[in-house]
């Protein structure tokens, strides 16, 4: 049933890049397509954007709970149920109440608040970066607003951001060698992370403040507050989907700007598409390849029979380049409308921390143009070696003042 020519589970493939034309001819040939594993049954992946939409609003037949989100089947009974105590591993009506806990802080009456610190923080990293001759972009500006924006809401001292900041890399970046040398550093760096949130729970019992650790230690969901374990883990989500996406859209961003430079000229020329540019940037640049659900029924889509038990597994760059979806898919048009890429999901689903993220990347976009009055790279950029996350470890550029 499988096709030689298709392998989407080699993170050397994804090194060298997003494998668009084995996405264009599943849509055109196959778009659900049975696809072996090495280390696991198998699953369906699906390449069309329609398809992607569909399951991702249906949770009753399509479970994001029954065993996670990730491609990779989980079969410690004590590891699937700390996974199933994080909000996108749930589904309905669970789903509903654990997001409900901190919803409200991501609204966009909400972030827009944080639109301040958020630019002073671009232009510290900024004003940093243009004093030296070359840098890291990656390191030196697309990771530092996220984390230190997220920490600011999770009130985490300044002392330790840094730290979290590079254990999260090692808990989701972990198909990377370079990232994370050995099995026992992804343990250990939950770990860490779980006492870090520990003392921050101690210093918010004893002191009160306003954020979100507050926020989480005071929640209750269904006449109960929520355990140490689900507090520990809950804590170490926000700490990493509030850096990690944004970060590797950012950088991805940035790289596809590079790629296109009559786009670039244009963003200078009118700084009023930012918000659309950031639009078709996730569209063309997603920070996450893929989401998994497993079918909880037998369902036929496209003259497939997909079995209960299943897994399926959502291919976000194929369905945000989809031809029945966008028109001409493959030009990169930062004034694009209408534009309804996946890069956030969509559904119950939906990426509960977009408004932020659109306002971070819109921000940083606004503060590094402004600054700049050119961007050159110096190398080509150094892609994560993974098909989960769309990451780039290093992109070496100089920044040219205004």
């Amino acid at each position: 049933m499988g096709n030689p020519s298709v392998d989407l589970i080699d993170q050397s493939i994804w090194e060298r890049g997003v494998p668009y034309e084995v996405f264009e001819h599943l849509r055109r040939s196959d778009p659900v397509y049975w696809h072996e594993e090495p280390d696991g049954p198998g699953f369906w992946a699906l390449t069309l954007h329609e398809d992607v939409r569909n399951v991702s609003k249906d949770p009753t037949r399509f479970s994001s709970y029954a065993a996670g989100v990730s491609r990779l089947d989980v079969t410690d009974a004590v590891a699937l149920a700390a996974y199933r105590s994080i909000v996108i591993a749930q589904d309905p009506p669970e789903h509903r109440l654990t997001r409900g806990i901190v919803s409200t802080i991501f609204t966009p009456r909400a972030t827009s608040a944080l639109e301040g610190p958020i630019r002073s923080l671009a232009r510290s990293a900024l004003d940093q970066a243009l004093e030296k001759s070359e840098i890291d972009f990656v390191a030196d500006y697309a990771s530092l607003v996220p984390m230190h924006t997220i920490s600011e809401m999770m009130g985490v001292p300044d002392d330790k951001r840094a730290r979290l900041l590079e254990l999260s890399g090692g808990l989701i970046d972990d198909q990377d060698p370079e990232v994370v040398a050995s099995p026992e550093f992804r343990s250990n760096a939950q770990i860490e992370v779980f006492m870090t949130a520990q003392q921050l729970a101690a210093r918010e019992r004893e002191t009160p403040g306003d954020n979100l650790t507050q926020i989480l230690l005071t929640a209750e969901m269904e006449g109960r507050k929520l355990t140490e374990a689900e507090f520990n883990t809950f804590f170490m989500f926000l700490i990493i989907a509030g850096n990690e996406t944004t970060r590797t859209a950012m950088s991805g961003g940035l790289a596809t700007l590079l790629d296109h430079p009559d786009q670039l000229a244009r963003l200078r020329k009118d700084p009023s598409l930012i918000p659309s540019a950031v639009e078709e940037m996730l569209r063309f640049w997603p920070p996450i390849h893929h989401f998994r659900r497993t079918a909880m029924c037998e369902v036929e889509m496209r003259g497939k029979t997909i079995r209960e038990g299943d897994k399926v597994v959502m291919w976000y760059p194929s369905a945000n380049r989809d031809e029945s979806e966008f028109e001409d898919p493959n030009r990169f048009d930062i004034g694009r409308n209408p534009n309804h890429h996946l890069s956030f999901g969509y559904g119950e689903h939906f990426c509960l921390g977009a408004s932020l993220a659109r306002l971070e990347l819109r921000v940083m976009f606004e503060e590094l143009l402004t600054s700049t009055a050119e961007i050159v790279p110096l190398a080509p950029a150094r892609r994560l070696r993974s098909n989960l996350i769309n990451g780039i470890k290093e992109m070496r550029v100089e920044l040219r003042p205004a």
